[in-house]
C-alpha cells in the first residue's frame, strides 16, 4: 500500500517541477524582453526616449491618479486577467497536438508576450526612475503574465487535466488581483 501511494506522488512532483521550470522560464523571457526594451530605450542615440515619451504621453504627477478604491481594483483585475489567462485555452482547443497549430499558437504567445512588455520596458527606457514609483505591481503582475504563457508552455508537452488547469487559473486570477490591489494603493495618488 505505501508502495502505491509513493508511487501516485511521484508523477505529481514531477509536475510541480514541470510546472516550476515552465513559469520560471515564461518569467524571465518576460523580464529579458521588459529589460532589452528599457536599454534599447534608454541608450539609443538620436533621441529615441523622447520619441517614446511624446508617444506615450504619461503624466507622472500622484495629481492625475484617484485614491484606491475596490471598483477600481476589480477593473484593473478583469481588465489583465483575460490578458494573461488566454494561453490556457490553447489546450482546451487540441493545438498542442498538430505541429502547424502548436507553432501558430506558440507564435500567438510570443507575440502577446512581446506586446504586453516591449511598452513596458520602453516606457522603462523613456521616463527612467520617475516610472518606478508608478509601477510597483509590476512584479506581480507579470507574474500573473508567466503563469498563462508557463501554461501553454506545460500543455504544449502535454495534456492537462481540468483540476490543473483550474489551478493554474485560478493563480493568474489571484496575481492579477493583487497586482490591481498593488497598482491602485500604492502608487502615488491624490
Amino acid at each position: 500500500m505505501a508502495a502505491t501511494e509513493l508511487s501516485g506522488a511521484v508523477p505529481s512532483r514531477a509536475r510541480a517541477r514541470e510546472a516550476a521550470r515552465a513559469w520560471i522560464f515564461a518569467y524571465t523571457a518576460i523580464w529579458a524582453v521588459t529589460l532589452m526594451a528599457d536599454a534599447t530605450v534608454a541608450l539609443a542615440a538620436g533621441g529615441l526616449a523622447r520619441l517614446v515619451r511624446a508617444a506615450i504621453g504619461l503624466t507622472l504627477t500622484p495629481a492625475h491618479n484617484a485614491p484606491a478604491q475596490l471598483d477600481a481594483v476589480a477593473v484593473m483585475a478583469a481588465h489583465n486577467a483575460p490578458i494573461a489567462a488566454w494561453p490556457l485555452l490553447l489546450g482546451l482547443a487540441g493545438l498542442q497536438r498538430a505541429r502547424f497549430a502548436r507553432g501558430a499558437a506558440d507564435c500567438l504567445v510570443l507575440a502577446s508576450m512581446l506586446a504586453n512588455s516591449v511598452p513596458v520596458g520602453a516606457a522603462l527606457g523613456a521616463y527612467g526612475t520617475r516610472l518606478l514609483a508608478y509601477v510597483p505591481q509590476l512584479p506581480i503582475e507579470w507574474a500573473g503574465l508567466a503563469l498563462g504563457y508557463g501554461g501553454w508552455l506545460v500543455q504544449r508537452r502535454r495534456e492537462m487535466s481540468s483540476r490543473e488547469r483550474a489551478l493554474w487559473l485560478s493563480l493568474v486570477l489571484l496575481a492579477m488581483f493583487l497586482a490591481a490591489i498593488i497598482e491602485s494603493s500604492a502608487v502615488p495618488h491624490r
